[in-house]
Parts: structure tokens; sequence; C-alpha cells
């Protein structure tokens, strides 16, 4: 029974963690063409990585694309 609780709460405990992470991933959509962009933090996920990424958004969104989804 002790293994179940400790199973059941590690589970728990590591799905919040997952959501504390920043997003690294997002999909943007031109409503206008329909066309579809992505913009990806690389591997190493640095702070200079996130600058990229947010001005990969910036742009496109620039450009009339809007935010589809971010994971």
């Amino acid at each position: 029974m002790r293994i179940l609780i400790f199973t059941t709460l590690m589970f728990f405990l590591s799905s919040c963690a997952s959501f504390s992470e920043p997003h690294s991933k997002t999909l943007l959509m031109n409503r206008n063409t329909g066309d579809m962009r992505d913009c990806r933090v690389d591997r190493w996920r640095s702070k200079e990585s996130y600058e990229v990424y947010k001005n990969c958004i910036q742009t496109f969104e620039k450009e009339g694309y809007t935010i589809w989804s971010q994971n």
C-alpha cells in the first residue's frame, strides 16, 4: 500500500513540476492565408535561446501571425 501511495504522490509532484517550466515551442498561424510557422527553443534552453525564441515570435506577430498554441 505504501508503494501505491508513494507512486501516486510522485506522479502528481512530477506533473506539477512540468507545468512550472516555461514553454519551448510556439505555433503561429496567419489567419488570412492559413500559413503556419513555429518557433522553438534549442535543446540547451539557455537564456540566449529564450531571447531568440521570443524574437522569433515577435517577428511573426509583426508579419500578421497570431499564436495558435504553446508547449
